[in-house]
């Protein structure tokens, strides 16, 4: 198949005019140019489209798509997936900033990789202009990169022991077109009952990766992210609640695929991450209908994932002594874990 453009960019938009501008000229900027720019904006309140129209009418490359009704983060990418036309795919955030090199790097060397990743750095406020501004200061030069399976490079980098390339959301990487849909076939039928996590990072991330053939990691800060996102909210949000349900999804994949270690190196994470979501839950949500559909699910899933937390060999000390105590010592739980280390966790985390 011959595609007209070679790598098509989606930025799902929503209410960023604080930000836009400045991650759309990231984008523009970039050394590599052979790109389509996808702005699908998801009926912005506020200045979003007028800006989205803006760079349109300037810059050929840039199309805006706008909806006629609010179909949150993973529909809004979903959108942006269908209407693009480039042989690779990539995500962007739209309040997030690229180095100029990030695509060049991402792009050297494509033609048979399914997915190209370069490290991704958080930063607050204006701190993301200043460390964008020193990346693209530094001096030119190779990169360090390494090639493995999907697989392989998904249980290095949850287990830590490798220092570059990114775990996280769907940005900071290139994708082959056909390792998108072969994802999208697994995490399409959950759009109904996870609607934010389908095309999300605890969904659509962890069944990606093993999916891939062949992954390169790039030693090189090309993805700088805003902090304060949703995961760092107190009160749970709907993105929170869908990664109790995606996460147990996660798990039932691995075990069915025989990952066994990517198995026993999820597990873990993903209690500690249900046991932070919970105590929002218990502290924070004020809907009593919401608090008797999810509590009890966060409890059926240590019900069924705890024994194999603790016999795993790739889960922490921690992760094992956290799960044994929210799993039969909750009040004990609650003193140790709620009440001191996530509470001051969250304690300058925005409150809805």
């Amino acid at each position: 198949m011959l595609y007209p453009v070679m790598l098509s960019i989606i930025i799902p938009v929503y209410n960023s005019e604080k930000y836009l501008a400045s991650c759309i000229e990231s984008v523009l900027a970039q050394t590599y140019t052979g790109f389509e720019l996808l702005l699908v904006d998801d009926c912005s309140t506020d200045t979003s489209p007028a800006i989205c129209e803006s760079f349109a009418a300037r810059d050929s490359r840039v199309r805006v798509i706008r909806h006629a009704e609010n179909r949150g983060i993973s529909g809004t990418r979903y959108d942006g997936f269908r209407a693009s036309a480039g042989e690779f795919i990539s995500f962007i955030d739209n309040d997030d900033l690229l180095p100029r090199r990030a695509y060049e790097i991402m792009m050297a060397d494509i033609g048979d990789c399914d997915m190209s990743v370069v490290s991704s750095e958080g930063a607050d406020g204006d701190a993301v202009k200043k460390r964008l501004a020193e990346i693209d200061a530094a001096a030119a030069g190779p990169v360090k990169s390494e090639r493995m399976s999907g697989l392989s490079a998904y249980e290095l980098l949850k287990s830590g022991r490798c220092a570059y390339g990114d775990i996280g959301g769907p940005w900071g990487k290139v994708y082959a077109r056909q390792l998108v849909e072969r994802t999208l076939e697994l995490t399409l039928p959950y759009k109904d009952s996870l609607p934010w996590s389908y095309f999300e990072d605890c969904l659509f991330i962890p069944l990606c990766y093993p999916l891939a053939p062949n992954v390169v990691l790039h030693d090189f800060p090309g993805y700088l992210h805003r902090g304060g996102g949703l995961s760092f909210r107190t009160k749970p949000t709907p993105y929170l609640y869908g990664c109790i349900g995606a996460g147990n999804v996660v798990l039932e994949f691995y075990r069915e695929r025989g990952f066994r270690r990517l198995y026993e190196l999820y597990i873990g994470q993903h209690l500690v991450y249900l046991q932070s979501i919970w105590w929002r839950i218990d502290r924070f949500e004020d809907d009593a209908e919401k608090r008797q559909a999810y509590l009890p699910m966060i409890d059926e899933a240590f019900a069924r994932y705890c024994p194999d937390c603790l016999a795993s060999p790739e889960s922490s000390l921690s992760e094992k002594l956290t799960a044994f105590l929210f799993a039969g010592a909750r009040p004990l739980w609650k003193l140790l874990i709620g009440n001191l280390l996530l509470a001051r966790k969250y304690r300058r985390a925005v409150r809805d």
